[in-house]
């Protein structure tokens, strides 16, 4: 194991206790997941996820600190929303967030297959909710 200052071994996903906060991840991952998108890129995927999140409260693409900006944020909870990359590279911004004293909560919405991996129940990550969801193309 690499030991090299600044370089943490990712914390695992596991189940958590019931919380506010992942019902409000749950809820939104319902009202996100139950739509089928139609997009030519993920800037557009935005438009029309910030039209399903009216009424939310939602800032867009708010910023977490210099390094860090969400692609919406909803009063200490993080959307990321990822239509191609690695699950890696994913989940390793997603822990970046984690991190982050002001972020209670993270949803990870993506497109691809990798996004369809089941978690456990009420999963947590270094101690706060996290959810992951797969969001459905529209076909044309």
């Amino acid at each position: 194991m690499n030991k090299s200052p600044g370089l943490r071994r990712p914390q695992p996903v596991r189940a958590g206790a019931p919380s506010d906060w992942q019902l409000k991840l749950n809820s939104l991952g319902r009202l996100l997941g139950g739509v089928r998108y139609r997009y030519g890129s993920e800037v557009q995927l935005h438009e029309v996820m910030a039209q399903v999140l009216a009424g939310t409260g939602f800032r867009r693409e708010y910023r977490l600190d210099d390094k860090n900006r969400a692609d919406f944020w909803l009063d200490g909870l993080v959307i990321e929303v990822k239509v191609d990359g690695s699950a890696g590279a994913a989940l390793r911004q997603v822990g970046r967030y984690i991190e982050l004293p002001h972020v209670q909560a993270v949803l990870l919405a993506g497109t691809p297959m990798w996004a369809s991996t089941p978690l456990p129940k009420r999963p947590e990550w270094g101690g706060k909710p996290f959810a992951m969801i797969r969001l459905q193309r529209q076909a044309l």
